[in-house]
């Protein structure tokens, strides 16, 4: 977890009860002195305009949070930059700024 060298790495291990897993495609974070906090969600169709077309509005579905001491978050900032960085390399930028196509109603 850490690049300092006088520390030894913490070996991973499986937990017995497995690991709960979430796609997440959407995200809101807060922060206090002591941690951030990143609720994650996915993007779903809303019961009030469930079809595609320019009315559509979506709705972020909470499916999980988590809450990480500032230090955390710091390094995982950093392991993110470096495999978003190594990703970029190989296939090119990540668009953010994406449109979607208009509907075919």
């Amino acid at each position: 977890m850490s690049d300092n060298k006088h520390q030894p790495k913490l070996p991973w291990v499986k937990s017995p009860n497995g690991i709960f897993e979430v796609y997440a495609n959407t995200m809101h974070t807060t922060w206090s002195l002591d941690d951030v906090r990143i609720r994650l969600g996915q993007v779903v169709d809303n019961p009030k305009t469930p079809e595609p077309g320019p009315e559509f509005l979506g709705a972020a579905e909470e499916r999980a949070a988590v809450t990480f001491s500032w230090r955390a978050a710091k390094l995982m900032r950093d392991q993110l930059t470096r495999i978003i960085d190594g990703y970029e390399k190989v296939n090119g930028e990540i668009k953010v700024d994406i449109k979607l196509p208009p509907s075919l109603q």
